[in-house]
C-alpha cells in the first residue's frame, strides 16, 4: 500500500492521533458528502448539503441494491448488448416487444447518437448537471470499492461492467422519456423494399406507443374524512429491468425534502410526496408522436416527395460490435433511414415500406431534454401551486398525466406534456384516409407529402411544434380528481374537460373499465360518508373485478344457451363457480372471463345498452349474448383458453395462487390481481412460462402509495411490488413482494424522529 493511501486510511479512524497538519488547520472540506440512513426494507433516506453531494448519495445507495441491473441497462442504452451477450439473445426491453440484442443495439446507437446526447447534457441546468455528476461519482465509488470480482453474481467480472459516465445518465433519461418504446425493433429493422432486411416478425399485439398504465386518485378537503388531502398512486409498469422503481427519501436542508420512487438512472423522485403535497403519474392518451406517410419518388424508393419536390432520405450506416459464436469479436453494419422529422418505421402490413409509401415517426420526446429538470423542479417545489407552475413552464413530463393534492385539500389533475400541435381542421384534412381508424387507438397517420401537415409553431410552447402548456387539460377541485389512463375528459364528471383537439384529449367516448371502477367506487363511497386512507388502500388491492359485477351474470346466462362441447362445459363450470374477483381463491374462471371479454364483445353490437356519453360511467352494459356473432365470439374465445389451460397441464380445479406466480431468486410466490382491462385496480400482466405452463408476472402494480396530508404531516404507506433490490442475494430482493402477497402495507418513516425510531435503522456517511 502506498504511504499516502495508508495515511488516508488510518486518518479515517475517529480520534486517531497524529493526523492532520496541526491543531490550527481545519480538515479540508470533502468535495462530496452524503449521509445514508436505511430503514426497514432497505429504503434509503439520503441527506446532503447540495445537489452534487445528494446525487453522490443516491448513486451509491442505488448501486448497493441494483448495480448489476444498472450496468445491464447502460449496455442497452449504449448499444453494446451484442458485444457482451451475443446478437440473438433477447434484450432487456419488455418481453412483449420481442427485441433481440442486435436490433436493440442498432436502435439505441441511432436514438442516442453523440449529437443528441451532447445536446441533452448541455440543456440541463447547473443543479441537474450537479445531481448527475454526483450520481455518477456515487455509482463509481461502489464499483471501485468492490472491484469487478466483488460485485453481485449477476455481473461479477462481467465484460459489460465499466465506470458510469454523465453521458450514460443522459442515455438512460432519453430511454425513459421516449414515446417510441414499443417501436424499437420495428425502427431498427426498417429497410427499403427489395433490400435484405433483418429477419423479424413483429410480435406486438397492437399498434401502440407505450406498454405502461396506472391508477391515480386525489381526494380533497370536501371529500376526505380528515379535511386534508389524500392520494393514491398506483403505476402499472413492467416488472423487468427497464422501468424498475426504486424507493428513496431525499433531503437538502432548507431546500428539498421529498420521498417516493424513481427509475434507473434518475437521481430525482419521480412519484412521491413532501410535507406539503403528494403527486403521482398515469400514462396519458395525448399524441406525443405522429406517423407521416411519405409519398416516394417513383424513380427511387429512397427519395420522397414534399409539395412535389423530391428529397433524399437521410442515411446513416451504423456498425455494432458483436460477440460471435466462438467468443471472438466481430461487427455487423446496417443502414438506417430517416428524415428531419425522425426515423423511418415499418411494422407488419399496416405500416410497410413499399415501392410507393414509407412511414416516418416524429416523436416530440426525441428532443424533449426537460424531463429530469421537470422532476427536479417538482422535488424542490414548496407548494402545489409551484408544482403546477413548474409543469406549465417546462412541459417536460414526457407522457404522463400528473395527479396531485396538498395538505389543505386542493387537488390537481393536469396533462401537460409535449403534444403534437395541429389545428383540428388541418388534422382532419391530413389524416391518411385508409388509416384514419388508427386514430381511435391514439396513432395518427398523417400525409407527409404536404408541408401543410407539419406540426405548427406557436408562441408559449417550450418546444417547437408542440401545444403551449396553458392550452392543455388542467383541473383543480376540492373534492377529487382521478385518472386510469383514459383521456382527461372525466377526471371529475362534475367538471368534464371538453373541447380539446383529438391529439390532446378526447371527450364523449367510452371509458375503460378501470376508469368506470374508480368513478363508481368514489361515488358509492361518498354516498356513505367521506373518504379515508383505508378506502384508497382497499381500492388499490381489493382485487375487485368491475366487469364481473357488470357482465358475469350475462356470461353465465350465455353458458345456459351455448352449444354443448367438452371445452365449453369445462369453461362454463369454472365461470359458474368463479368468485368474481382476482384473489387467490379465484379459479380458472378469471382468465376464461378475461379471454371472453378481451376477444368477444369488443364490437359495439355486443351490448344491449350501448355507450351513452350522457351516462359514461354506467354504459355500455348488458351483454348481447343472444346475437349469433357475439355468441360465436364468446364460444371461440372460451374454447381457445380452455385448450390453452389443458395444454399447460393446469388442473380444472386450480386456484389463481397455483398458476399465477412470480419466480425470482429461487422462490416462487403467488401473486393476486388480474388484467386491467377487466376493471381491476391491482392490474397484473402475465405470460405463460414454457417450462410448466404457469403464468409468470411480467408487469402491473409496481410502486403503489397512499399518502395522507394534513396538520400532522405526511403519513404514507406504500408497497414496492418487486422489492428494492434486483440482487437475489440481497435481503431486500423479495421482502416487499412477500408483503404484497399478504396485502400488508409498509409504513414509510419520513420525519427525523420517525427515521431514528425505526428498529432496522442503519447509518453510513460517505465522503470524497
Amino acid at each position: 500500500m502506498k504511504r499516502s493511501t495508508l495515511v488516508a486510511a488510518l486518518c479515517a479512524v475517529p480520534l486517531l492521533a497524529g493526523c492532520g497538519g496541526g491543531h490550527d488547520q481545519p480538515a479540508p472540506k470533502p468535495k462530496r458528502s452524503a449521509v445514508i440512513q436505511r430503514t426497514a426494507f432497505g429504503i434509503p433516506h439520503i441527506q446532503a448539503d447540495n445537489e452534487e453531494s445528494l446525487g453522490y448519495g443516491i448513486g451509491y445507495a442505488y448501486a448497493e441494491d441494483n448495480f448489476c441491473l444498472l450496468a445491464s441497462e447502460v449496455a442497452t442504452v449504449s448499444g453494446e448488448r451484442s458485444r457482451h451477450f451475443g446478437m440473438d439473445a433477447m434484450s432487456s426491453e419488455h418481453p412483449e416487444m420481442a427485441v433481440n440484442n442486435l436490433d436493440s443495439d442498432f436502435f439505441f446507437r441511432q436514438w442516442n447518437d453523440d449529437d443528441s446526447v451532447q445536446g441533452a447534457w448541455q440543456a440541463q441546468p447547473a443543479e441537474v448537471q450537479a445531481l448527475m455528476r454526483g450520481y455518477v461519482a456515487g455509482v463509481n465509488r461502489y464499483l471501485a470499492q468492490h472491484g469487478a470480482a466483488g460485485l453481485p453474481q449477476a455481473c461479477r467480472n462481467g465484460s459489460w461492467v465499466r465506470p458510469l459516465t454523465e453521458r450514460d445518465v443522459i442515455r438512460l433519461m432519453r430511454r425513459i422519456t421516449m414515446t417510441t418504446m414499443a417501436w424499437v425493433g420495428d425502427i431498427a429493422t426498417t429497410q427499403p423494399p427489395g433490400a435484405q432486411a433483418a429477419a423479424r416478425t413483429p410480435a406486438r399485439r397492437r399498434l401502440a406507443p407505450r406498454i405502461t398504465a396506472s391508477n391515480a386518485v386525489a381526494v380533497g378537503a370536501e371529500a376526505s374524512a380528515h379535511g386534508g388531502g389524500l392520494l393514491l398512486g398506483q403505476p402499472h409498469l413492467p416488472w423487468d429491468e427497464t422501468q424498475r422503481f426504486y424507493q428513496l427519501h431525499l433531503t437538502i436542508p432548507g431546500k428539498l425534502d421529498v420521498m417516493g420512487a424513481t427509475l434507473p438512472g434518475l437521481p430525482v423522485v419521480a412519484i412521491g410526496f413532501t410535507p406539503q403535497f403528494a403527486w403521482t403519474h398515469t400514462t396519458d392518451t395525448a399524441a406525443h408522436a405522429t406517423v407521416y406517410a411519405l409519398k416516394l419518388d417513383p424513380a427511387d424508393p429512397t427519395r420522397y416527395l414534399v409539395d412535389g419536390q423530391s428529397r433524399p432520405l437521410l442515411r446513416r450506416t451504423i456498425s455494432v460490435p458483436v460477440k460471435l459464436a466462438d467468443g471472438s469479436l466481430g461487427t455487423r453494419s446496417r443502414t438506417l433511414y430517416s428524415t428531419a422529422d425522425g426515423p423511418l418505421i415499418s411494422s407488419g402490413e399496416t405500416l410497410a415500406w413499399t415501392g410507393t409509401t414509407a412511414y416516418v415517426l416524429r416523436d416530440a420526446n426525441a428532443v424533449n431534454h426537460r424531463a429530469m429538470t421537470q422532476w427536479y423542479r417538482m422535488n424542490v417545489a414548496r407548494s402545489l401551486a409551484e408544482l403546477k407552475e413548474a409543469n406549465l413552464q417546462l412541459a417536460g413530463n414526457p407522457w404522463n398525466n400528473t395527479i396531485a393534492v396538498d395538505r389543505a385539500g386542493n387537488t390537481l389533475m393536469m396533462d401537460v406534456t409535449p403534444v403534437a400541435n395541429l389545428p383540428d381542421e388541418v388534422l382532419e384534412g391530413c389524416l391518411v384516409p385508409e388509416l384514419a381508424q388508427l386514430a381511435d387507438g391514439g396513432m395518427f397517420v398523417l400525409d407527409g407529402s404536404r408541408t401543410a401537415c407539419a406540426w405548427r409553431e406557436e408562441a408559449g410552447a417550450p418546444q417547437a411544434g408542440t401545444v403551449p402548456p396553458r392550452r392543455l387539460p388542467l383541473l383543480e377541485r376540492r373534492d377529487y380528481v382521478q385518472n386510469a389512463n383514459d383521456s382527461a375528459w372525466l377526471s371529475n364528471p362534475a367538471a368534464p374537460l371538453t373541447g380539446f383537439s383529438p391529439l390532446v384529449s378526447r371527450d364523449g367516448i367510452p371509458q375503460g373499465a378501470r376508469t368506470r371502477l374508480a368513478l363508481s367506487a368514489l361515488q358509492a363511497r361518498l354516498r356513505n360518508g367521506k373518504l379515508t386512507a383505508d378506502d384508497l388502500r382497499a381500492m388499490a388491492l381489493d382485487d375487485k373485478v368491475y366487469l364481473a359485477g357488470l357482465v358475469l351474470p350475462d356470461v353465465r346466462a350465455w353458458c345456459g344457451t351455448a352449444a354443448v362441447t367438452a371445452e365449453l362445459r369445462t369453461g362454463c363450470a369454472a365461470l359458474s363457480s368463479w368468485s368474481g374477483d382476482a384473489g387467490y381463491d379465484a379459479n380458472a374462471g378469471l382468465p376464461y372471463f378475461a379471454a371472453m371479454l378481451g376477444e368477444g364483445p369488443a364490437q359495439e353490437s355486443a351490448w344491449l345498452v350501448p355507450f351513452d356519453p350522457r351516462d359514461p360511467v354506467n354504459t355500455p352494459r348488458t351483454l348481447n349474448y343472444r346475437d349469433a356473432d357475439v355468441a360465436q365470439a364468446l364460444a371461440t374465445s372460451l374454447t381457445r383458453k380452455v385448450r390453452e389451460f389443458g395444454a399447460a397441464g393446469i388442473a380444472a380445479n386450480a386456484k389463481l395462487g397455483d398458476f399465477q406466480v412470480s419466480r425470482r431468486g429461487g422462490t416462487t410466490l403467488p401473486i393476486h390481481g388480474g388484467p386491467g382491462e377487466l376493471g381491476i385496480f391491482n392490474t397484473i400482466d402475465v405470460t405463460r412460462a414454457p417450462r410448466d405452463g404457469r403464468y409468470e408476472v411480467t408487469g402491473g402494480t409496481s410502486y403503489v402509495q397512499v399518502v395522507q396530508l394534513g396538520a400532522g404531516g405526511p403519513r404514507a404507506q406504500a408497497l414496492l411490488a418487486y422489492s428494492q433490490s434486483s440482487d437475489p442475494a440481497s435481503p431486500h430482493h423479495l421482502d416487499q413482494t412477500r408483503r404484497l402477497v399478504e396485502r400488508q402495507w409498509v409504513t414509510l418513516p419520513f420525519t427525523a424522529a420517525e427515521i431514528a425510531a425505526d428498529p432496522a435503522l442503519r447509518r453510513q456517511e460517505i465522503k470524497e
